[in-house]
């Protein structure tokens, strides 16, 4: 790769706003290396800083270009990561049959024998992870990131540790497992310290604050989202300050603090429409059911509830989430009228945020 080619990738890492992308990466493109196999390699590793910045059209184009160089390539494991990241963003903007198509053909085209391999196999075990948890398919997904945990031990890889031990921290949160989750997530946030990791810092401390949260114990989740969110925004990553945020809405909502609620929800909601979180947006309007609930304001309520749970792109947890908000509107009011298609989500929860607030 040029000199060029690589100091403008560590100019994209350090990119928040949406709007300085474009000129970067515009001169990315002309900077790429003319030997096929780093040209491939700088595409993977464009591909890669912009879905984790949330700009998935521009990395999925890169992506696709990657794809074809690897293929000509005949790199396995070239290919597999090209797939792999692509169903990542397909994920992220709830996808997830499309995504788990990629992953699909991803593992097929991997040759796990070289050294090279065995660490893309364990990237694909964490995205496919991801998307059985997307799914609901929470034992799968526990499955998916042992198989990485192990795989990262193997190759003593600290980075692969913090991270595969954040998701198994994150799945034994989702099953009640709070014991076993903060070990995991304790794990990951000492190494994540030790490595200077600030991606995985965010990561950790983001659910540890999920496990305060669910005990019922805010104020000990409230600084611990606070952090996480400050990390995420600091490293221009959308999609996890999105989470972080919606998370203190859903504390301060609960509390009926509710012009914090609002301040949260918004920052939530623009971190959404930045990078097109469609799951995200969706947390976000669960979260407006509750004050919903609170005010007595029952037919917007029912009205989310059945928008939310009719969109494709609803997370098995958002569901969880709004399972005492069900029994509770359920009493009262019951949806029979028309229901926007689900392209207008960012309209609906807009219009759900003015009615509130």
């Amino acid at each position: 790769m040029t000199d060029n080619a690589q100091d403008i990738l560590k100019q994209l890492e350090l990119l928040e706003k949406a709007d300085d992308f474009p000129p970067l990466l515009a001169a990315f493109e002309g900077a790429l290396p003319a030997e096929a196999s780093a040209r491939t390699d700088a595409l993977l590793q464009a591909g890669e800083i912009l879905n984790a910045k949330g700009q998935y059209a521009d990395a999925q184009r890169l992506l696709e270009m990657a794809l074809q160089s690897a293929q000509k390539l005949a790199s396995h494991s070239r290919q597999a990561l090209a797939l792999g990241l692509m169903a990542d963003i397909h994920r992220a903007q709830g996808n997830f049959r499309s995504a788990l198509s990629k992953l699909v053909e991803a593992r097929e085209r991997l040759d796990t024998t070289p050294q090279q391999d065995k660490e893309v196999s364990a990237r694909l075990y964490i995205w496919s992870g991801l998307n059985n948890m997307s799914l609901g398919d929470y034992e799968t997904a526990r499955q998916h990131f042992y198989e990485a945990y192990q795989v990262y031990h193997k190759l003593d890889d600290h980075r692969g540790i913090a991270i595969s031990s954040n998701r198994l921290g994150t799945i034994a949160t989702m099953n009640a497992q709070y014991g076993e989750a903060e070990k995991y997530l304790q794990e990951s946030l000492r190494i994540a310290k030790e490595l200077g990791d600030r991606h995985a810092m965010a990561g950790a401390l983001l659910n540890l604050g999920e496990i305060k949260r669910l005990q019922d114990n805010p104020q000990e989740a409230r600084p611990l989202y606070y952090e996480s969110s400050a990390l995420f925004a600091s490293l221009g990553m959308h999609r996890g300050m999105c989470i972080a945020e919606n998370n203190l809405g859903h504390i301060h909502a609960k509390m009926q603090d509710f012009s914090t609620a609002k301040y949260h929800y918004a920052r939530a909601v623009e971190c959404a429409k930045i990078a097109d979180l469609v799951p995200d947006m969706l947390d976000t309007l669960a979260g407006l059911v509750y004050i919903f609930i609170a005010r007595q304001e029952y037919e917007p309520a029912v009205f989310c509830v059945a928008y939310i749970l009719r969109h494709p792109a609803h997370l098995q947890e958002t569901e969880q989430f709004l399972e005492p908000a069900q029994q509770v509107v359920s009493r009262h009011a019951q949806f029979q009228g028309h229901l926007p298609p689900s392209e207008q989500l960012p309209q609906v929860v807009e219009e759900m945020i003015s009615k509130i607030f």
